[in-house]
């Protein structure tokens, strides 16, 4: 949510679908007698600016509170009572209808304003109880959470309630969202997580932030209360919980995500405060590990769920945010991109957080030896891949529930989000009309009137969303197909079988409109079957938290019993297993909330109860050695000042200056082992390492050293004067510098043959801010000659910068190749090259990779290059090259870098993504970053990227034109620039964002390619290095893949998914992604270098990223 508030309402019915041939049918309240509805109408005294959260709505649970095998509902209200429904849908009727019976249960709980609703048997009875969440009031009383213990009736009779909150020591008066109940010590009873917020002051961005995170106070921060003898004692100091002023927790999520056996917990936060994961370490205390965990998390997390999307027994985490789908409500949300804002929060200990939804997907856990998914590791921290983006589920806009369920039985878990808001706030406009007044305000004395100021307030009024999940860690868009293309403002919800029809439907808790009820008619639509699990034990502790595998086929699935999920919401249930076309299971496996476990053998489809007998302790699982694992390393750490690049050129779309640590390999001294250069980055110098015994050593290097006020681009070792020696040369960079600075020349350092290196002082004065040094034998005369890629024009992304081609005359003298400057003038910004052979004739080929530009080859005719065919044009954001024979067929394959596919931006060869260099009249150049929109069914139109206030401080003549924010949100790249400025402008293109292989279908004397893109999860992040090994001992080379960027825009956020990416060749083109475990690769940050190598003849990775030390490991095969 926003820094100024955070909320939620009036709902605007315009269409509601009917069942026609669409999943889901919206039943009416005249068939379902379910009128309960969150009427929310502000005063002066209270609205949402005297209360933050007055538009957060209400939840919604599901449970059998009369023990009938129905599904009850209760709905929680702000303003008016609470609401208790029993199902009264008779079996086979097709009819699902409901009896409000609040007033004879006694929970309607009016007094107050509810927020969260929790089902718990708290006291063992086999009965359903209610506990109700409050927050708003300023009477500490009336904030007191509800315990509705359930009086017991006959099986489908009505049941009764008496409030009983304090007796069992649960009557707390904070500021109450949600509370999560499961046995967190094991000890055999029910324990509770109270999850709180806390109020506007300590909402927004302040100096004195910092601090704020020492502060505590007990009505606002999060709490664990401990169950000691059916009394319940506050131990949130001793279990480890952070206590801050600055908690705003909207969701828990109580969930086992490192698959020890013991339930962890997530806890999303609003504003500025980091969301936690806290892991439970098996002793009574919890671990907070969200920085180890999570590369990033949500800013204004909102609602969340925890399910295993991609049926890999782990289980993955959602959060909300508030992030719209389509350009226009973008633009109208998006303010100034404010770099210095996001540093200092990070230097005040804050995460990266940007504001999208985040779907973390679990990899493992952190531990080369981890073992694999059965395994008991005691309390090991896991890792998550961020792949919302790539998943297509990141822009919702102002969401609240996410609930991950099979709603079409096909055996993938699909996601549904409700939205809107009643009061949006965060809108440009109505900022823009806050300030205005505030100035008024100043300049006259008057006080604004608040109610018309919040009348300026837009409200959001979206259709609910749902996605059905592809198989392939993607989702599609299937919101108006399955039937609910209704405007609302929804908040909590829940899915349960109401009519045990064996599919979920859906209920809706709405904001000034009657909640929504939605038969889902899979089961008339689909042949798809579906088992139904119901698990019994006669102490509900054994339940919360239980696991749930199930195979059929190849197909594994894994649910947890765990009723909190979404926002505000809770439903206690059967689980039910979709199959799609299988009729049966193969088995069933079941971990209790103990840790004790029993297994089950086949199954027919339909329903089953499984109660609680379990056969024995769940053990360890031995696992096999992973392919990688940890070695000791080179003890050499990066370190880079960072630059922000932003300042100079306001509008690029990431940082150009951090270019990382970069690796040469060579036997530096003749003795026949591979040692080893790391580049330096300003104020540090490269360093040389020896190896001797399998272990690398530093060798002083005063030429390097003295040289330490370069930045290290890249390098390579070659005997540049044929004494049978390696020499070294080495590219600079510097974005920040002037294009003449001396800084950027790159550097030749001649070896004595013992390997020390002296600078040489007749090196050509060859200035580029440079991204690699390549050498080879270009003209036939048997000396090395050197090409140097020109990276950028420094401060002037995207000019095309000169790359350089130098000749050898044979004696280690260097001399720019007549002829070679027109090509590589206009070339592009080159990211990466590699001389190898692609013809066959014993002579190299130049192989190059561009940014917003193609992979290129060329062939050499004398000393003239000249492009060469074959290789298909696809224009790419292209960051690293790898040549090699991949499929064994004695021919070259090319891997080209790309960056990636979880991002905001998308790239076809009829849409693609686009960048314009324009010139202004003072002598800068402005990058404008433009993307089509292609949602809907109206032509595709080309959006530039940055924010209005942001292009209006680098375009001063749009101000004119653009006044106010929704002129520029409709605005095109042709409304902001003429056709004249357009044409003169540098105009690049990148069709294809997909890192790909080029797979060479010719002969090694006529390469043809074709492009393959390689599996989904190379596409998770930009990848920047690349190293092959045979792991499996096939013959036939294995992939490593490492990536991420950090110094994105704030807005675009941190690209860091690649945890360590291993990819099996399988032949034929065709690779298959290693799970972490398996491989034994992890790593974080960003990754820029990588390669293999024979230390004491085990082949060694070594891995290079920025701030972070060199990572070495060994394949253990």
């Amino acid at each position: 949510m926003k820094t100024f508030l955070c909320l939620v309402a009036a709902a605007l019915l315009v269409s509601a679908c009917t069942h026609d041939d669409t999943v889901f049918e919206k039943l009416p309240s005249s068939q379902t007698r379910v009128t309960f509805t969150n009427a929310l109408e502000e005063a002066p005294d209270f609205n949402v600016l005297k209360y933050g959260y007055f538009y957060n709505g209400g939840g919604v649970a599901a449970g059998d509170f009369n023990n009938d095998g129905l599904t009850d509902l209760y709905f929680t209200g702000n303003l008016n009572p609470n609401r208790l429904y029993l199902n009264q849908t008779e079996p086979g009727s097709g009819a699902i209808t409901f009896e409000d019976i609040t007033d004879k249960a006694g929970v309607a709980a009016a007094d107050g304003w509810n927020t969260g609703v929790s089902v718990v048997d708290i006291n063992a009875d086999g009965w359903l109880d209610l506990y109700v969440c409050r927050s708003a009031a300023t009477d500490a009383r009336l904030r007191r959470n509800l315990l509705f213990i359930n009086n017991k009736t006959t099986p489908g009779g009505s049941p009764t309630f008496t409030e009983k909150a304090a007796e069992y020591g649960l009557a707390d008066p904070a500021y109450s969202t949600q509370a999560a109940f499961f046995d967190y010590d094991r000890d055999g009873d029910l324990d509770c997580f109270l999850l709180n917020h806390s109020v506007q002051e300590y909402a927004g961005f302040s100096r004195l932030i910092g601090q704020y995170k020492q502060q505590t106070n007990p009505n606002y921060t999060s709490k664990l209360y401990q169950n000691q003898q059916g009394k319940f004692v506050d131990v949130s100091a001793a279990a480890g919980l952070v206590a801050n002023v600055l908690s705003f927790g909207l969701a828990v999520a109580a969930t086992d995500v490192n698959n020890d056996g013991w339930l962890d917990l997530y806890v999303s936060n609003d504003y500025n405060e980091n969301d936690y994961l806290y892991i439970n370490q098996q002793n009574g205390t919890f671990r907070e590990t969200i920085r180890s965990s999570m590369g990033h998390t949500s800013l204004y997390s909102m609602g969340s769920d925890a399910a295993d999307i991609n049926n890999d027994g782990r289980v993955d985490l959602l959060t909300l945010d508030m992030l719209p789908e389509r350009n226009e409500r973008i633009k109208l949300t998006a303010g100034d991109d404010n770099y210095d804002k996001y540093a200092q929060l990070l230097r005040a200990g804050f995460h990266h957080q940007t504001m999208r939804n985040m779907l973390q997907l679990n990899v493992g856990q952190e531990a080369s030896t981890t073992a694999p998914v059965g395994t008991s590791a005691a309390a090991a921290i896991p890792v998550f891949s961020e792949i919302g983006q790539l998943a297509g589920i990141s822009n919702t806009d102002w969401s609240w529930a996410g609930l991950f369920a099979d709603f079409d039985n096909d055996g993938w878990k699909d996601l549904f989000v409700t939205n809107g808001y009643a009061r949006d706030y965060t809108n440009m406009e109505f900022l823009k009309f806050t300030m205005d007044e505030q100035l008024k305000a100043r300049q006259t004395g008057a006080r604004a009137d608040p109610m018309a100021v919040i009348a300026q307030m837009p409200s959001i009024n979206e259709p609910n969303y749902i996605f059905r999940n592809t198989g392939q860690l993607t989702f599609t868009n299937e919101t108006t197909a399955w039937g609910l293309n209704e405007l609302t403002q929804s908040n909590g919800a829940l899915y349960a079988d109401l009519d045990n029809d064996g599919d979920l439907d859906l209920v809706v808790n709405n904001v000034n409109a009657e909640a929504g009820i939605y038969e889902n008619h899979t089961d008339k639509l689909s042949q798809h079957h579906t088992l139904t699990i119901h698990l019994k034990s006669p102490n509900p502790a054994q339940l919360m938290g239980a696991r749930v595998s199930v195979w059929a086929g190849q197909r594994q699935q894994l649910q947890e019993f765990m009723p909190v999920r979404g926002f505000q919401s809770a439903m206690y249930g059967p689980l039910l297993f979709g199959l799609g076309k299988a009729a049966r299971v193969d088995s069933i496996h079941v971990r209790w909330a103990d840790g004790r476990s029993q297994r089950i053998g086949p199954q027919p489809a339909g329903s089953l109860t499984i109660r609680y007998v379990p056969t024995a302790s769940e053990q360890p699982v031995s696992a096999s050695a992973p392919y990688w694992q940890r070695a000791t390393g080179l003890n050499v750490v990066s370190r880079e000042d960072t630059v922000n690049d932003f300042k100079n050129q306001p509008l690029l779309p990431y940082m150009l200056s951090a270019t990382g640590p970069h690796f040469a390999v060579g036997d530096l001294n003749g003795d026949g082992q591979a040692d080893v250069w790391v580049g330096g980055s300003r104020g540090r110098g490269g360093q040389t390492l020896l190896q001797r015994n399998g272990q690398f050593s530093p060798l002083a290097q005063p030429a390097l050293l003295n040289d330490r006020s370069y930045e290290d681009a890249g390098a390579a070792w070659f005997d540049a004067d044929g004494d049978r020696d390696l020499d070294l040369v080495v590219a600079s960079a510097g974005y920040e510098l002037t294009a003449t600075d001396l800084r950027l020349q790159t550097r030749l350092y001649r070896n004595d043959g013992t390997g020390r290196l002296t600078r040489a002082t007749d090196f050509p004065d060859v200035r580029v801010s440079a991204s690699c040094v390549r050498a080879a034998d270009i003209d036939a005369d048997g000396d090395q000659d050197l090409f140097i890629g020109a990276r950028v024009v420094p401060g002037r992304y995207p000019d095309r910068p000169t790359s350089h081609l130098l000749l050898n005359d044979g004696h280690g003298h260097f001399s720019d190749v007549p002829g070679s400057q027109p090509v590589l003038t206009t070339v592009g910004m080159v990211t990466d090259a590699v001389f190898a052979d692609l013809t066959g004739d014993n002579r190299p080929e130049l192989i190059l990779t561009t940014d917003f530009g193609a992979v290129q080859a060329f062939r050499f005719v004398g000393n003239t290059l000249q492009p060469m065919g074959g290789i298909p044009g696809t224009t790419g954001c292209w960051n690293r090259l790898l040549v090699q024979d991949l499929d064994g067929d004695q021919d070259l394959d090319i891997v080209a870098a790309n960056a990636g596919l979880n991002s905001q931006l998308s790239a076809s060869a009829t849409y693609p993504l686009r960048l314009y260099g324009i010139n202004t009249a003072a002598g800068t150049v402005l990058p404008i970053l433009a993307d089509y929109e292609t949602t809907g069914n109206a032509a595709a139109n080309l959006y530039p990227f940055n924010a209005r206030d942001e292009m209006l401080d680098q375009v001063v003549t749009l101000r004119k034109k653009f006044t106010d924010y929704t002129s520029y949100a409709k605005a095109t790249v042709a409304d902001l620039f003429s056709p004249a400025e357009l044409k003169q402008a540098h105009q690049l293109d990148a069709a294809q964002l997909q890192t790909v292989l080029f797979l060479n279908d010719g002969s090694s004397k006529a390469p043809r390619f074709r492009v393959q893109p390689l599996p989904i999860e190379a596409q998770m992040t930009p990848v920047y290095a690349m190293a092959t090994a045979d792991v499996d001992r096939d013959g036939l080379p294995d992939l490593i893949l490492g990536g991420n960027r950090t110094y994105n825009r704030v807005r675009i956020g941190k690209s860091d998914a690649n945890r360590g990416q291993l990819f099996i060749n399988r032949g034929k083109g065709q690779f298959r992604y290693v799970p972490m475990a398996q491989a034994g690769l992890l790593w974080d940050g960003d990754i820029r270098d990588m390669v293999t190598l024979l230390v004491a003849n085990h082949t060694t990775l070594l891995v290079g990223g920025i701030d972070q030390p060199v990572r070495t490991f060994r394949l253990n095969r």
